[in-house]
C-alpha cells in the first residue's frame, strides 16, 4: 500500500487513522504508478532563455500584437512546455508534463530566463518530446516540438537549442532560444532516508515532539526538538514554517544549524504540518466543530496574533531546557508575517537575529491571477463596502469559507480520493516538489488545498499593520536580519519582498537569487540550493552566528 510506503516511524509517533494518505490513492494507476515506482520516470529541466533578433542587425525583429493597429507595447507572451505522447504519465487532472512560464510584458523581445521542470515517463514509446507554444492573447507567436531523441543523456549538462520560425505577422525575423537537461526521478536532492534519519534520535542530537495544548483542537500547535546531547548548545534556532508546509528541510537544519552546534525548534502552529499529521483540521460548520481537510494552514480567528501563545509556548519549551546565549529566528513564506507580527506586538527581546526565506509581506497579482484579485484579498477587511464585488467572484466572508475547491475529475468520479471526509484532488505542482524533495503526506497536503478568508484576512491585517507602521517612520527590529528571495519566485513577487522588507528595519541584508524556487532551499537544481545555503552561511558568519 501506498499509505505504508509513505510512513515515517518516529518515536513521538501518533496514529491518527484520518490522517492517512488517501486509502485508495494506489487503485488509479496513474498516481499509484507516479509514487511507488519513481525508476520509470525521468524529469525534463526546461531553461527558457526568451526571443532574440535573428539577425542582430535588425532593428524590427521581434514579436508583434496581432490586428490592424498591433505593436509591441501590448504584447504579453505566455509560454507554456508540455510532454506529448501515448503514455507520458501526465493527464489534465495530473499535469506533472506541463510547466507554465509567466508572460512577459511589454517587449518586442520577450526574455524570460526562467526554468522549469516536466514530468514524463521513460521510453519513446511513451515519451515522443516535448511541444513548446507562445501565445498572446489569441496569437500564436512561436509552437515547436523536440522529439525526445534529441534529449540529452541523464546527467548532461544543459544543451541548448534555437527554434526559428518563417516570419508571420506576429514574429518578424526572430528565433526562440531554449535549453534542456535531464534528470532520474529516482534521484531525489532530499529524499525519504535523510529525512527519517533527521526524525530520530542519535548518539550526538536528541529529538522529540512536544504538544501544545489549547482549549480546541485546531488550536493546538507541535514543536519538534533537536538538541544536542554529547556537546549542549549554546545558541538555538526558532523555525516557522510557511502555509501548507512542512519540516522537510534536513539539508537545511544540518548545514546552516545542528552541525554548527544549533539545538533547533521547529514550531508547527495550528493546522499546519505536524498538526495536520494528527488531524488537528477542523473548522466550525452549524455551530459544531468538524473536521476539513481543506482547512489545513486555516487561522480561525482572521488574526495572527491567534499564535502568540502558541509561539510563547515553544520559546518556553526552549527556555527550559537551555538559557540560550544566541538565538535565531528563521521564517519562510507565512512564517514571516506570523513571526513579524508577534514581533511588532510583543518585542523582540527573544531573539538575537532573524532569517526570512522569501516571507510573504504583499499579495503577488501573478499568484492569485491577476491585479483585480490581488486587490481583491488585499481589501478583504472591508467586506461591507466590496460585498458585491466578493460575492461576483465567489469569496464568501466567513473565516472557515473555502475560496474555490478543486473538483473532482470526470476521469475518477467513480473512484474519488477522499480525506477526512472530503473529495480531494492531488495537486501536480505538490507532486513535482515532492519528486526532488521527500515529504510525509500526512504533514504537508499533497492535494489541492484552497485559501480560506480567515488565512486571507489575517496575513492582510498583517501587512497593513506592516504598511501603518513604515508610515509613521517605525521599524520592527533593529536586530540583524537577512532576507533571501528570488525572482523565479512563482507564488510572490521578489521586487514587491524586497520593498517590504525594508519595512521590517535598517540592520538588514537582502539577497536576490536568479532561478531559485519560492522556498530558496527546495529549488529545482542542487547548485541553486548549495548557493543559497553558502549564500546564507556567509551572512551568519559575518553576524557572529556562525
Amino acid at each position: 500500500m501506498i499509505a505504508d510506503l509513505l510512513t515515517i516511524k518516529t518515536p513521538n509517533e501518533v496514529a491518527v487513522e484520518s490522517a492517512d494518505p488517501p486509502a485508495n490513492i494506489d487503485k488509479i494507476p496513474l498516481y499509484s504508478d507516479f509514487f511507488t515506482k519513481p525508476e520509470l520516470y525521468q524529469r525534463i529541466h526546461v531553461h527558457l532563455v526568451g526571443v532574440r533578433p535573428t539577425d542582430p542587425a535588425d532593428s524590427y525583429a521581434g514579436v508583434y500584437a496581432g490586428g490592424l493597429f498591433g505593436s509591441y507595447y501590448n504584447v504579453s507572451p505566455s509560454a507554456t512546455v508540455e510532454t506529448y505522447g501515448p503514455n507520458t504519465g501526465s493527464t489534465d487532472y495530473f499535469d506533472v508534463g506541463k510547466h507554465t512560464f509567466l508572460a512577459k510584458c511589454n517587449n518586442k523581445i520577450p526574455h524570460w530566463d526562467r526554468r522549469g521542470f516536466c514530468i514524463f515517463r521513460k521510453g519513446s514509446e511513451n515519451t515522443e518530446g516535448i511541444k513548446i507554444a507562445i501565445v498572446n492573447g489569441e496569437d500564436e507567436l512561436f509552437h515547436c516540438k523536440l522529439p525526445s531523441s534529441d534529449f540529452p543523456a541523464v546527467g548532461e549538462d544543459w544543451k541548448e537549442f534555437v527554434y526559428a520560425p518563417a516570419d508571420t505577422a506576429t514574429v518578424q525575423g526572430a528565433e526562440l532560444v531554449y535549453k534542456i537537461r535531464i534528470t532520474d526521478c529516482k534521484d531525489q536532492i532530499s529524499g525519504k532516508d535523510a529525512l527519517a534519519k533527521f526524525l530520530v534520535s542519535t548518539k550526538d542530537l536528541s529529538y522529540s515532539e512536544e504538544v501544545v495544548e489549547a482549549t480546541f483542537k485546531m488550536d493546538n500547535a507541535v514543536v519538534q526538538c533537536w538538541r544536542h546531547t554529547k556537546k549542549p548548545a549554546s545558541k538555538a534556532v526558532l523555525w516557522f514554517l510557511g502555509r501548507n508546509d512542512c519540516f522537510m528541510h534536513p539539508h537545511v537544519a544540518k548545514t546552516l544549524f545542528t552541525d554548527k552546534g544549533y539545538d533547533l525548534y521547529v514550531l508547527n502552529y495550528s493546522s499546519n504540518g505536524m498538526c495536520r499529521k494528527r488531524g488537528w483540521l477542523a473548522g466550525e460548520i452549524d455551530s459544531e466543530w468538524v473536521d476539513n481537510a481543506f482547512l489545513n494552514a486555516h487561522n480561525r480567528a482572521g488574526d495572527f496574533d491567534l499564535y502568540f501563545d502558541q509561539i510563547e509556548a515553544a520559546m518556553k519549551i526552549m527556555k527550559s531546557y537551555k538559557d540560550y546565549g544566541k538565538i535565531i529566528g528563521y521564517a519562510h513564506s507565512t512564517g514571516g508575517p506570523v513571526l513579524i507580527n508577534y514581533l511588532m506586538k510583543k518585542g523582540d527581546d527573544f531573539f538575537d537575529g532573524f532569517i526570512f526565506n522569501s516571507p510573504f509581506l504583499d499579495w503577488s497579482a501573478d499568484a492569485v491571477g491577476s491585479q483585480m484579485g490581488e486587490f481583491i484579498i488585499e481589501h478583504l477587511g472591508i467586506a461591507t463596502s466590496m460585498a458585491p464585488l466578493l460575492s461576483y467572484f465567489n469569496l464568501a466572508m466567513d473565516n472557515d469559507s473555502c475560496l474555490g475547491v478543486t473538483a473532482t475529475p470526470e476521469e475518477l468520479k467513480d473512484k474519488p480520493l477522499t480525506y477526512l471526509g472530503q473529495e480531494i484532488v492531488l495537486s501536480s505542482w505538490s507532486a513535482k516538489l515532492y519528486s526532488q524533495f521527500y515529504f510525509d503526506f500526512r504533514c504537508r497536503p499533497l492535494y489541492d488545498v484552497p485559501m480560506t478568508p480567515g488565512f486571507a484576512k489575517g496575513v492582510t491585517k498583517l501587512q497593513t499593520e506592516l504598511l501603518k507602521l513604515n508610515a509613521e517612520n517605525k521599524h520592527v527590529t533593529q536586530k540583524p536580519f537577512m532576507c533571501i528571495t528570488s525572482r523565479s519566485d512563482d507564488i510572490l513577487t521578489a521586487s514587491e519582498t524586497l520593498e517590504r522588507i525594508d519595512y521590517v528595519g535598517t540592520n538588514r541584508i537582502e539577497i536576490e537569487l536568479h532561478y531559485n524556487a519560492h522556498d530558496v532551499f527546495l529549488s529545482d537544481d542542487a547548485d541553486d540550493v548549495v548557493m543559497a545555503l553558502e549564500l546564507t552561511k556567509s551572512w551568519m558568519n559575518t553576524q557572529g552566528f556562525e
